[in-house]
């Protein structure tokens, strides 16, 4: 098990909104105990296996993240699994507003992390807007693959005119124009029509939960 599984858990009950006293109630242990837990001093103690099982059910995570780090929050073990005997690796996954620092620098905190087939080990993630009733449930990702061209009808990941954070836009090129719509929404009019000019692509949504291709 991972050092830093304490940091994990003491990140989630801030998230969450819950305390070492709460989270010993809903684990049926002692505050105390919850406590050693956490504790970083001489006086610590480790939870088994099945008591991180216990507090990952209670925080609403998947217990191999919690415990090793691996994948996702939410991805279950037996999606890991599969992409584990398939040559499965790990990429990172930033924010939109970090994304470009990223790029830039190839430095930027990382939201998380997910696991992706050895073919797209290159690509990094960023955090997709998720809409309606699941956007404060769920991590969305979209896995951006760089150095490729985009075709009509992909999601990509670009700046346009002079906003220097990057988002999520369909595009449809027709002549010299290019329509835009927010996300992968083409069913009302486009947001824009400009020029190649006036956008920049950074990348292309080549999977995740909104995969254009694979």
């Amino acid at each position: 098990m991972q050092e830093n599984y304490q940091d994990r858990i003491i990140a989630l009950l801030k998230e969450k909104g819950e305390t070492n006293a709460s989270l010993a109630i809903g684990i049926h242990k002692g505050k105390a105990t919850v406590g050693r837990y956490l504790s970083k001093s001489s006086n610590r103690t480790y939870p088994s296996i099945e008591e991180i099982s216990e507090i990952a059910a209670y925080l609403g995570v998947q217990p191999h993240w919690l415990a090793f780090g691996i994948g996702d929050k939410y991805t279950d073990d037996a999606t890991i699994n599969k992409m584990s005997t398939s040559g499965a690796v790990t990429v990172n996954v930033y924010s939109r507003a970090d994304v470009a620092k990223f790029i830039e620098t190839g430095e930027a905190p990382i939201v998380t992390q997910m696991p992706v087939h050895k073919e797209f080990g290159d690509c990094f993630g960023v955090v997709y807007p998720a809409q309606g009733s699941i956007s404060h449930t769920w991590d969305c990702a979209a896995l951006i693959l760089q150095d490729k061209n985009w075709v009509n009808d992909d999601i990509v990941l670009a700046r346009i005119g002079n906003n220097p954070t990057p988002d999520f836009f369909t595009l449809v090129k027709v002549s010299d124009t290019i329509h835009v719509w927010y996300g992968e929404d083409t069913t009302k009019n486009p947001i824009h029509s400009i020029t190649e000019d006036e956008i920049e692509v950074l990348g292309i949504v080549c999977w995740g939960t909104w995969a254009k291709r694979r």
